[in-house]
């Protein structure tokens, strides 16, 4: 070896043994950092700010204004318990939120979604009002990883994506249309066998997403209970006489009507009795459950209703016992009317996400994981949602019905129900 390679090794073996050194003392100081000095310390936080994007004008709004209520009140009673506890600030904060409008209008929708993401940097999100805009709204969701409650939602091509993983941000509280299907045939079946023979069922529907699967799932179970589908026709949004579709109806000998859509059910309904179509059961979606409207607006008395069936509301839950009856005497304080079937489970989803928060704290990902895997406590007992399925209540059914009350009575199932179904007088 000759004198220029031994100096070579020994600046080699300089190099290497201060890389060494270099290593153990970062090594050292990253110990000391995390174990003994501990994580960076959290940046100051004040409260919690949720965001909302819905419908506070168009023709959404008034439905909307009736559903999401419950933002408003959840936000409220946390805030006079003091506030919504984090578990990495060790404390509560109160709760603020920041609300956009959207008009009705689902394009202004998604981007006042990703407004309040990007530029607000809200700490939670609730969700739009209904199907269409919720499944619009759920990429975005996934996107900024962003867990949410969706409530006015029904979709069996979103839930699908729920349970592949596509949508696993994305949560739902009503029945979704494969389960309704079964529901409302197992009712017709119960009907048929116990309380009047049921042969022809009629099946109209709102001609968007939800009346499209609703419809489809509730003819398509219907018939393979053995009964016949006379009629199945979509209606536009903007219907303002139903006389054809009822006409056909009775041609028919339809013994069961379904309407598949929103509020134009009260004309639907007005129009059935002057026109003297009097079938055994009718069945409509959602509005035609709220005591605030069908009381109030609507024009109805409650001897009006008796016999009209609700299939989009469930979980469906009977305020007559126990807390449940007190809260319902509250909601009548609080809003003015009795509550709708699925009130206390939607306020009781929005306990599920905050709960959750609770325990695992502002961490979206273990937010998710959280509502994902975890039950928990709420008005209507234990709770759980499931990924592409209803929300599973201890206190609750599926199917309710109006029979002569200021609430809608839970006809089924029958071990969960407040009431026997009865038949339209």
């Amino acid at each position: 070896m000759t004198l220029n390679e031994k100096a070579i090794t020994k600046v080699q073996a300089i190099v290497i043994a201060v890389v060494v050194i270099v290593a153990v003392v970062a090594g050292v100081a990253s110990y000391y950092y995390y174990f003994a000095a501990g994580p960076a310390p959290l940046p100051p936080k004040e409260y919690v700010l949720v965001g909302i994007v819905h419908s506070l004008s168009g023709p959404n709004a008034p439905a909307r204004a009736l559903h999401h209520i419950y933002y408003y009140w959840i936000i409220e009673d946390y805030n006079k318990e003091g506030g919504l506890y984090v578990p990495e600030y060790g404390k509560k904060l109160p709760i603020r939120y920041v609300e956009y409008d959207d008009e009705s209008n689902l394009e202004k929708m998604l981007s006042l979604t990703e407004k309040i993401i990007v530029e607000d940097k809200v700490d939670l999100i609730f969700a739009p009002w209904s199907t269409a805009f919720c499944f619009a709204a759920f990429p975005l969701y996934e996107r900024y990883r962003y867990p949410v409650i969706a409530l006015t939602f029904g979709s069996d091509i979103a839930a699908q994506k729920m349970r592949t993983g596509e949508f696993k941000y994305a949560f739902s509280v009503l029945g979704l249309p494969s389960e309704t299907g079964p529901e409302v045939a197992a009712v017709l079946d119960y009907v048929n066998k116990n309380v009047a023979p049921i042969k022809n069922v009629a099946v109209i529907y709102h001609s968007d997403q939800h009346g499209v699967e609703y419809s489809s799932a509730i003819a398509y179970h219907v018939m393979d209970k053995g009964f016949n589908v006379v009629l199945s026709q979509s209606y536009p949004p903007d219907i303002a006489d139903f006389t054809p579709l009822i006409r056909s109806m009775k041609d028919a000998n339809a013994d069961v009507a379904i309407l598949c859509g929103y509020a134009e059910g009260s004309l639907f309904v007005r129009q059935c009795k002057a026109l003297g179509f009097k079938p055994k059961l009718i069945f409509i979606g959602p509005t035609m459950e709220v005591p605030g409207l069908v009381f109030g607006p609507f024009g109805f008395k409650p001897e009006d209703l008796v016999g009209i069936c609700y299939y989009d509301g469930w979980p469906a839950t009977a305020y007559k016992t126990g807390a449940l009856k007190d809260w319902a005497e509250m909601h009548k304080q609080r809003a003015g009317a009795y509550p709708f079937p699925a009130s206390a489970t939607f306020y009781a989803g929005l306990q599920c996400l905050f709960k959750a928060v609770e325990k695992v704290g502002l961490d979206r990902e273990k937010i998710r994981d959280c509502l994902a895997t975890e039950t928990f406590d709420t008005i209507v007992g234990k709770t759980k949602l499931r990924q592409g399925y209803s929300m599973q209540c201890e206190l609750a059914g599926t199917i309710s019905q109006w029979q002569g009350g200021e609430m809608m009575e839970v006809i089924w199932p029958l071990e969960a129900a407040s009431a026997r179904p009865i038949i339209m007088p």
